[in-house]
Parts: C-alpha cells; structure tokens; sequence
C-alpha cells in the first residue's frame, strides 16, 4: 500500500542459475524486508510523534521536560551555567480572531522556524503551550542569555512571517533567568522564567525582561510590576 520502497537484486555469471524455487524465495525475502522496513518507520513515526509538537515540530513539553531535567542537573552537579528563555507572542488572540485559527498556526510556525534558525544546535527549543515557547540555555550566563533573548526579539520585529492570507509581523515579549543557588528545582526555574515573561507582557511588550526576586510577589491579581525601561538590555 505504501509502493515501492526498494530493490532487491540477485544475479550470476550463470547461465539459468536460478529457476522457479529461486525466485519464490527471493519474493518471500522480499516481502519480508519489505515488512520489516515499514514496521521500522511506523515506529520512528510513533517515537517521533512522542516528542515532537504536531504544528511546529519542535519539541512538546513532555520531551522538553526530560531534556530539561537532564541539563538542569547537570548544571546543578558540575556548578556550570545554565539560562531558560521564556517568550510569548503578543498580542496574539487578535490574530486568531482577525484571520482564523488556520493563519495563527502559521504564524506559530513561521515564529518556530525563526526561533530555531537564531539559536545554536545544543539550545533546546519547545512549544510550551499556546503562543508560549520555551528555550533552555546551557553553558549560558544571564547576560547571554539575555543577549540571545533580545537577538531573537529584534529578528521577530524584523521578519515577516508568511501567511496564506500575506506576510504578516507579529512582536513577541521574553523572560530570561538564570539558573543560582536559590533556585530549588526545575520547576521553580521555568516558575521564574515564566514571571520575568509576564512583567514584559505587563509592562510594555515586545521587550527583555531578566527576573527578578519581586517578581515571584508580583503574579497576576498581586499588585503592580517594577517599570523596566524598554530595550535597556541591548
């Protein structure tokens, strides 16, 4: 049903070497491997599908945790530097009322591509949730991190994400916290990351925002947010 997916060959100097036994055999093994080899992608479909967001291909938040995990305590182990960048697109509830929910997923997609093309290979990129993507950092200090984040912030400024309906430009507002002595777990790593991603949201957008301790306070319902200049983190 999936058509051809290879060859097998038999041949020999011969004259008549193979009669009708032969070539039984040979369509037996044939349909044997031929079994075996889609067996083997359905798997690596499967596993793929484990791990991977369907929209973005980027990975879910079930792998990012594991990978995550893994980095944190190493980082934790060996005392090395280790960032996470959170960051969500603003603003982008109008886009899915505006044009549909079929152009805010590519807009997701197009945001995914550009994300991934900005970072180095061993950063670890996932779509968190929504319009939400997460990013760890190892080997990474606050100031580059924040560096990354604010890479990222302008090239998402700057492009134009294609769409079936145009091109379209979208901004996104980032929260960067590194990994210190104080930080119990993961958990509260991604906990901080997400805070300093909502004191951009609530104070201005499109913008950088490291975190902060009176951040953790400061949640939505609990009071205002400290004003962070805009772009100060250049």
């Amino acid at each position: 049903s999936s058509g051809i997916i290879g060859v097998i060959s038999a041949q020999s100097y011969t004259p008549n070497m193979y009669d009708e036994n032969d070539l039984e055999a040979l369509e037996l093994l044939a349909s044997n491997v031929a079994v075996a080899v889609e067996n083997a992608r359905l798997i690596n479909k499967i596993q793929s599908m484990a791990i991977t967001d369907d929209l973005t291909g980027l990975f879910n938040r079930r792998k990012f945790y594991e990978l995550a995990m893994a980095e944190f305590e190493r980082s934790r182990r060996y005392s090395r530097p280790l960032s996470v960048i959170m960051l969500d697109i603003d603003h982008f509830k109008k886009v899915n009322d505006t044009y549909g929910h079929s152009i805010g997923d590519q807009v997701l997609q197009g945001l995914a591509n550009l994300a991934k093309s900005s970072l180095r290979t061993v950063d670890i990129l996932a779509r968190y949730g929504g319009e939400e993507f997460v990013i760890m950092l190892p080997e990474t200090s606050l100031d580059e991190a924040v560096r990354t984040a604010e890479r990222l912030r302008t090239n998402t400024a700057d492009a134009t994400l294609p769409t079936r309906v145009g091109n379209m430009s979208v901004t996104i507002s980032l929260g960067v916290v590194a990994l210190d002595d104080n930080c119990r777990n993961l958990e509260e790593l991604l906990d901080r990351s997400d805070q300093a991603c909502y004191a951009s949201k609530r104070t201005g957008r499109n913008k950088v925002s490291p975190w902060r301790p009176e951040y953790s306070v400061n949640m939505p319902g609990t009071g205002p947010l400290p004003t962070i200049k805009p772009n100060m983190y250049m």
